[in-house]
Formats: structure tokens, C-alpha cells, sequence
């Protein structure tokens, strides 16, 4: 019987397919350690050369091995127990866990090739020419270059060996129970400094090399705990940020690269259900006097079926108990190519990525991700179940470690929304959480330290500089626009995530949707991309090239299970992050809709093929749209310059106008700010940002994750008597000005205002602030431009307040004429009765009719109100 892949860096593979027991063939002993055979010095090759059977030496020692499923991995299996074959009397210093170890082909950690007595850094005794079939490592090389390693090396600035101390703090942090084991991390690029020629050995031959340093960690460990094997779990060294020549793009791996340790970049767009891999399996004899049981390890891919009961002689006998085999856990993840990576005209490429164990469920769809692991081709089956395979290989990436992008282009996402959003306790910065060195690192408290000190900074009034220091330091090459670059700062750090009810499930949103709009060469684009590089989790995409199912999620066939499965799409990959829409104005009727439950709900409600759920999209929105004629027209509302639905528009906290005004000092100062980006006098004029690039990520991290303001009283009063301002601003009752929506902007505005400062309480100060914001930006976008005043109810029905008082004018007048000429039984045409409603207009003093466009819509409304009836250009009053 085959089984799925394991997480073995012996043997990592994926695969859809498993292939049925084999009677035929007998159980593999228990525990019985590969043997390595001596290489004659003559016949070594270098690294990375030859097919990838000869470099594995199971291969060759054990030619079954590819009968088995072509995606199965040998998974880890069980030191013998007393009485079984293959077990070995050792000291504690040099035999392995009794626990499930993983190795390769499922076979237990051999003992080091050092004598058993005497000191460990006692190699004399090594055979120097014991070289491991099919490479030309010296294992016992291998053993003395870690050890050296692990014992020896420092960082700077570094009093200890670094990596024993990790491992001590290791091991403590398991608590007392130490039969887990452990992960434990280890930097490749430290390995390289260290011992170039172990470096060399562990990128080339990884299979080999990482269940030697699996098992010579464990054997320190015995010796600096001074505790028992049998308590002892196992270690799994997790190797990670190897150099920068072994990092890979997906579209340059080749064949070269099979069975090399490598490290690939890419955004996480599917992950698989976590599927149960067998590693060992029960069998009971169905004789009625006999119910005999064997219990049989992976071994070569391959849980071979016992043909014969010891017990009662029986052949063929056997039958598999489910119930009581062994299984670990198994996930395949999709990774795709990041968008800065993909050449011009080319498509994104992906690769497949297989996780074991601790790896499961540590990524999700929308995570950039930086994954280190043995690349691997495995033969593909045309028919299930035949031994027959395909000559055209099936690749894939089996990873040995995952970790965040490792880049200063993003930053982190906060860790504790969910704990907010549920109304449950957050950390507060008071209680400096950040700077516990149980938590955080000393790297991580010396950065920590030096924001804190960055937010207390103060200028001579003793009022605090980092907001302006922010603000200068954000895309410092876009010229001048500080209020929308304080808006795009606000839509970074977001609000604070609130609980509606203890009792639902509800949460009110804390992420702020943003619209730029107005003149081309604005810098609309330049800004989005600005904060799509800053932001936690980020899709940037354009309004024409997406479609619905493109922005919700897409039904496709799971190549392992065949089973539907629903692919995220952008808004489902930007949970919790920044979802960037360029050309906002030019997306499909159909893919914009969508938007209305995203910006309000933060869900995405599917119902295809049979699937109904409803998926996170607790995103951001961030826009930009051109005006339909190419330049904003100031004589013509928001609405009519961006054909954009109007219920839409009133789910943007922020709707910035992005103007190209034409004054001669403005624009004398915006070419020497372009000329300064371009020449060498520029250069060396030009003032460097105040919070350089790096220190900003961190710093907008830090307050995502450690800051949660809450409102004090005096800014309730404050938000409270700020809304009733802006509401009562109309000239009329008919005229709104501000809705329950414009309300809970200024909330989430000012809570982002009071993060910037590390503050955890809103104040008075930042309820005005929010207001002149919203006041510079939507406001800005909802004056009516025929009264000059504040309209917000232009943006839901489109139409500003002079504008509907028009046509309800015209209406009445219409209305009118027609009571008049019925009463005096004269005929009304089309014509007769404009031409009458243009002299009244004209004695008042009015606007005559504009077109066919006011008259006919007068029409319209008389005709649906059961007034008129028109038949053809003749009007008969009802």
C-alpha cells in the first residue's frame, strides 16, 4: 500500500495517488539501519551532477523503491523495541530516539561514526573513506563540521556559542515535557560562514545531510540535559535563509535542481484540506482461532502487506484495521510567482509545495511567503493503480521550513485583531509586552525601544513630531499632497476592531476605504503603489482586467482529491489587508456590485456548484478613477465626472479630488522637485526622508500590532457635537450633509490618528483632526457645484440639491399647463406645451429648457404618476 506524502527531509513528495497494498512482497524489517557502502575515492562527482536516482543511495541499494506511489514519501517509523530486530545496545551519546524519527526510507538514526567510548570531539577513529553511496560525502565529516557548528559559532557581538543557547532555550520552552521534541531553526547563511564545504554538502545533498544534523542534534541534547534517551523527543533542524545564489525564481528551476535544497519566493493562492498520511499501519490475521497482529512501517514508499501469519501459517490472511494505524498530518499549498517578479508579456508561474506536520496550517491564501525545501520530480501514473508511469515528470517543491517574506518591502500583520473584534482583552503598551525577552528577541526589543523613543519625540512647544516626520518620510518623491498622504497614513494603520455585541458574531470594521480621483499625472497610481508595498497583505489589480469571479473566488477541480474546491480570489487574498483597484472607473458593472457587501460587511457571500459559504474579506479598499472626459470638470458633481454606482461612493470614508491647478509659483516648484529626482545637483540638495524606509515599516507594524485606542469621554463629546455640525450644515431639511456612516469614519479616522503617536486613547484634538480631514477630502467631493454648499445626498441619487429642486420645478410647471389647457378643452401636442413651460420660464426670469432631457423627464414622471397619457406628439390629460 502506498501512502501520501510524509514530512521527511529524507523523502518529501506529494501525490495525488496511492497505489494498493502488495501482497506479494515482504513486511521490511522494523528498524533496520541502511547500510552505507564505501566509495572508492575515484569514482566521486561533483554536487548537483547526475540524474536524481544516482544521487539518492536508496535508489540504488533498493531498486522497489519506485514501485511505489509516485507522489508517496517515506515517512518517519519507530526505533525497535527490545526483542526486535535490527536493535542496538549504545550509549546515550550515540544512539537515537525511541520515538518516531524522521530519515530517510523510514529507517531510525544511525549511530555517529565515532567510537563509543571516549570524548565526543574524539574523531581519530573515523574511516576517512566511508563515503555515502551516490555522493561524495564523508559522513563523518559531516558529524564533526556540525558539531563544530553548533558548538562553536557566535554572533556578533556574541559572547556565547549562539546555537547551543538556542537549543538550551529550546528545550526549556517545551516546559517539562521533552518527549515532543523540538523545531529547530538554523540559518544557512551562519552554516555558509562557518564551513563553506558543509554548506556546499547540505544544498547539494540534502537528503542526506539533514537526517545526520536531525540526529546529532538529538545526541547533544542527551549529553547537555543529562536526561534519559527514552525522554527525550526528536529534534528537527529547520533550515532556512540559505544564500542568496541558491534562492530561486520559479520560471529558472530546472533539472539541475532536482534534489537540491533551495529557497523560492511567492504569494500563497491555495491551500489544500489537511489530509492524513499513513506512516504505519495495523494488520489482523481474519483466522477465527488466530486474530494475529502485525504492525508494519512505511518503508520505501510502501506499506507492504504481510503474505503469511507467523501464528497460524495462514496465507493471505491479513486484513488492515484502520483504527489503529498511524497518521500524521499533510497539506498541499499553491504558490504563486509575486507580481515584481513576472517579466514583461509573460504569465504568473506556479509551483506546488508540500507541508508536513508543524508546517500545516501555518499559511494562509494571500501570504507572501519564503519557503525553503528539496525540489523533487516525481513520475506521474496515466491510470490509477498500474505501475506504468509517465515519461514526463510531475514537480514540486517539499518544504523544509516556511517564514514570512523575508524583505523590508512589507510589514506585519497585526496578530491580535481577532482577540478585538471579539470584544475580548488586547495587550495594552502599558504593559510592555514588547520589550519581554521571553517574547521578543533582543533584536526585536532594541528596535521596539527605539520606536517608542521615535513616538515620544517632541519639537520646542512640546508637541509631538512624528506625524510630520511620517508624512515627510512617505513617498518622498510625489511632490507636495500632504493631506492625501496623511489619509493613505490613516487607511495603513486603520482603526481598532470592535466587537458590535458581546453575544453576536458582528464587528464593526475598523479598515478605511479610500478614492482618488481627478486629473491624470496626479500621482494617483504612484501613491497606490506607495502603500501596497507598505501593506501587511496586499492585492494590487486594475478595475478593466477584473472580473467578478476574479475579485471573489473561482471553482476549480483539485488536482489531488478531484473533488471542486473554490480558488480566493483578490478581495478573499487581501484579508486583512490592502486590496488595490487601479482604473476603478473602467471595472465591469457585474465585478464592481461585489463591492457593495466587501466595503460594508466584509464578506464575500458565495453560492456555486453546489458550495455556499461565506468567505473573510476584511479589507481595505484603496481606488483611483479618472473623470469620464479625461479632466475633472469643477462645474459638474463627483458623481457625473466618475460614472461610478452611487450607493457605491458613499461606502469611501475618504474620497480625495486629486486636481491639476494651474498656478506659475506651484508649478515652478513642482518642475524643480522633478528635476531634483534627475540631476546630480538635485541629488545632493534634496533632503533625505526623516524616518528612512526601514524604520517606517517597523514602525507602522508596531502600532498594528501593539496599539488598540479606545475613546475617552471627551472625545464621545467631541465626535458627538462634530456630527451634528456637519449635519445641520445644510441650507434646507431636504439637503443632507452628513449621514450615521460619515459618523463612524470620523471614529476609525481618529483611532488611526492616535495610533500614529503610539497613543492608546482618542482625544478632543484628534475628533477635530478627523474632521478637517474628512472635511479637505470628501466633503471637498460632495460640495453641490451649482450652490456651492455641502450635498452628501448627491452621492446616493446622484443628482446635487439645485439640480433636484430644478426638476421638481419643471415637474410642477408641467403639471400645471395641463390642468389649464384640459379645463379649457384645447389640444396639447408635445411642442405646444414646451413651448408654453419656455415662456413661463422666461416671465419668471428662469432657465428655459435644456434639451429634450429636462422636458422629457417632466414627461415621464407626469406619465408614471397617472397624469398624461402621450400618444405619439399628442398629450391627453387624465
Amino acid at each position: 500500500m502506498s501512502s501520501p506524502p510524509r514530512r521527511s527531509p529524507g523523502a518529501r513528495s506529494p501525490g495525488p495517488e496511492s497505489s494498493p497494498v502488495a501482497p506479494d512482497r515482504s513486511p521490511a524489517p522494523a528498524s533496520s539501519p541502511p547500510k552505507t557502502p564505501v566509495r572508492n575515492a575515484g569514482l566521486e562527482r561533483s554536487p548537483g551532477a547526475g540524474s536524481t536516482m544516482s544521487q539518492s543511495p536508496n535508489f540504488a541499494q533498493t531498486p522497489k523503491s519506485i514501485e511505489g506511489s509516485p507522489v508517496a514519501t517515506p515517512a518517519v517509523r519507530p526505533r525497535g523495541s527490545p526483542g526486535q530486530e535490527g536493535q542496538e545496545e549504545a550509549s546515550p551519546g550515540s544512539q537515537g530516539p525511541r520515538i518516531p524519527h524522521r530519515g530517510w526510507m523510514m529507517s531510525s538514526p544511525r549511530s555517529s561514526p565515532r567510537p563509543s567510548r571516549g570524548d565526543d570531539d574524539d574523531f581519530t577513529g573515523m574511516e576517512e573513506g566511508a563515503f555515502i553511496y551516490g555522493t561524495n560525502i564523508n559522513e563523518a565529516e559531516v558529524v564533526k563540521d556540525f558539531r563544530s557548528f553548533v558548538k562553536e559559532f557566535r554572533v556578533a557581538d556574541g559572547s556565547t556559542p549562539f546555537y547551543m543557547q538556542q537549543l538550551k532555550k529550546n528545550w526549556e520552552e517545551t516546559n517539562s515535557d521533552k518527549s515532543r521534541g523540538i523545531k529547530f531553526p538554523v540559518d544557512g547563511g551562519h552554516i555558509h560562514e562557518h564551513s563553506r564545504k558543509l554548506y556546499e554538502h547540505l544544498v547539494s545533498y540534502p537528503t542526506e545531510v539533514i537526517p545526520i544534523f536531525d540526529r546529532e542534534l538529538w545526541n547533544l541534547s542527551v549529553k547537555e540535559l543529562d536526561v534519559e534517551p527514552e525522554d527525550l523527543g526528536t529534534c528537527q533542524v529547520q533550515v532556512h535563509a540559505l544564500l542568496e545564489k541558491d534562492s530561486r525564481i520559479m520560471r529558472s528551476m530546472n533539472p539541475t535542481d532536482i534534489e537540491r535544497l533551495v529557497t523560492i519566493k511567492g504569494i500563497v493562492i491555495r491551500c489544500s484540506d489537511l489530509a492524513p498520511d499513513m506512516t504505519a499501519a495495523v494488520f489482523r490475521c481474519t483466522q477465527e482461532d488466530c486474530k494475529h497482529e502485525v504492525k508494519v512501517s512505511l518503508s520505501h514508499w510502501t506499506i507492504e502487506e504481510p503474505t503469511k501469519c507467523e501464528l497460524c501459517g495462514s496465507s493471505h490472511s491479513f486484513q488492515m484495521i484502520h483504527n489503529d494505524c498511524q497518521f500524521s498530518d499533510r497539506q498541499v499549498l499553491k504558490l504563486q510567482e509575486t507580481p515584481e517578479l513576472v517579466p514583461e508579456g509573460e504569465t504568473p508561474q506556479n509551483v506546488a509545495v508540500c507541508v508536513f506536520d508543524d508546517l500545516v496550517d501555518q499559511v494562509r491564501p494571500g501570504d507572501r511567503v519564503e519557503v525553503t525545501g528539496i525540489y523533487r520530480a516525481a513520475p506521474v501514473r496515466p491510470i490509477r493503480n498500474w505501475k506504468a508511469c509517465s515519461s514526463i515528470y510531475r514537480t514540486f517543491v517539499d518544504a523544509i521550513s516556511l517564514a514570512s517574506e523575508k524583505t523590508s518591502q512589507r510589514i506585519e500583520a497585526p496578530q491580535d485583531d481577532f482577540l478585538a473584534s471579539q470584544g475580548r482583552t488586547v495587550p495594552r503598551l502599558s504593559e510592555e509586552r514588547d520589550l519581554d525577552p521571553k517574547q521578543m528577541s533582543e533584536e526585536d526589543i532594541k528596535m521596539n525601544k527605539s520606536i517608542r523613543e521615535l513616538a515620544a519625540e517632541t519639537d520646542e512647544d512640546g508637541r509631538r513630531t512624528i506625524v510630520g516626520k511620517l508624512i515627510q518620510s512617505f513617498a518622498p518623491s510625489i511632490f507636495e499632497e500632504d493631506e492625501v498622504k496623511k489619509g493613505l497614513l490613516c487607511q495603513l494603520f486603520g482603526g481598532t476592531s470592535k466587537a458590535i455585541n458581546q453575544n453576536t458574531k458582528g464587528r464593526c470594521r475598523p479598515e478605511i476605504n479610500t478614492l482618488l480621483c481627478g486629473d491624470p499625472s496626479t500621482a494617483k497610481s504612484q501613491l497606490m503603489q506607495y502603500s501596497f508595498k507598505l501593506a501587511p497583505r496586499g492585492v494590487y489589480t486594475s478595475g478593466k482586467g477584473s472580473s467578478a469571479v476574479g475579485l471573489t473566488a473561482s471553482i476549480n477541480k483539485d488536482p489531488v482529491s478531484k473533488e471542486l474546491v473554490l480558488e480566493s480570489g483578490a478581495l478573499v487574498l487581501s484579508d486583512r489587508g490592502l486590496c488595490c483597484i487601479d482604473e476603478f472607473d473602467k471595472m465591469d458593472e457585474n465585478a464592481r456590485a461585489i463591492l457593495h457587501e466587501v466595503m460594508e460587511q466584509q464578506t464575500v457571500s458565495v453560492a456555486k456548484a453546489g458550495i455556499v459559504c461565506s468567505l473573510n474579506a476584511r479589507t481595505a479598499i484603496l481606488a483611483s478613477a479618472n473623470p469620464a472626459d479625461s479632466s475633472y470638470n469643477p462645474k459638474m458633481s463627483v458623481v457625473e465626472n466618475i460614472h461610478l454606482p452611487k450607493n457605491l461612493m458613499t461606502r469611501f470614508d475618504l474620497i480625495w479630488l486629486m486636481l491639476d491647478k494651474r498656478n506659475r509659483d506651484t508649478d515652478h516648484r513642482l518642475a524643480m522637485h522633478l528635476l531634483s529626482m534627475y540631476s546630480e545637483s538635485g541629488k545632493r540638495t534634496r533632503p533625505e526622508p526623516q524616518v528612512n524606509a526601514e524604520l517606517f515599516r517597523r514602525y507602522v507594524a508596531f502600532a498594528r500590532q501593539w496599539v488598540y485606542p479606545v475613546l475617552t469621554d471627551e472625545a464621545a463629546d467631541a465626535l458627538a457635537q462634530g456630527y451634528m455640525s456637519l449635519r445641520n450644515q445644510g441650507t434646507n431639511r431636504e439637503t443632507i450633509t452628513a449621514t450615521p456612516r460619515i459618523l463612524e469614519s470620523l471614529i476609525r479616522i481618529s483611532e488611526s490618528l492616535a495610533k500614529m503617536e503610539l497613543r492608546e486613547q482618542v482625544t478632543a484634538a484628534d475628533v477635530e483632526e478627523a474632521i478637517r480631514l474628512l472635511k479637505a477630502a470628501t466633503y471637498a467631493a460632495a460640495v453641490d457645484p451649482e450652490t456651492g454648499l455641502i450635498d452628501w445626498e448627491q452621492l446616493i441619487v446622484g443628482v446635487g440639491a439645485g439640480k433636484r429642486k430644478r426638476v421638481k420645478e419643471i415637474e410642477s410647471l408641467l403639471q400645471e399647463i395641463v390642468a389649464e389647457k384640459s379645463s379649457a378643452g384645447e389640444a396639447m401636442t408635445v411642442d405646444s406645451v414646451k413651448a408654453v413651460m419656455n415662456e413661463r420660464l422666461g416671465e419668471r426670469k428662469e432657465d428655459l429648457l435644456k434639451g429634450d432631457a429636462e422636458f422629457n423627464g417632466a414627461l415621464r414622471a407626469a406619465e408614471q404618476q397617472s397624469l398624461i397619457r402621450r400618444t405619439g406628439k399628442t398629450i391627453e390629460a387624465l
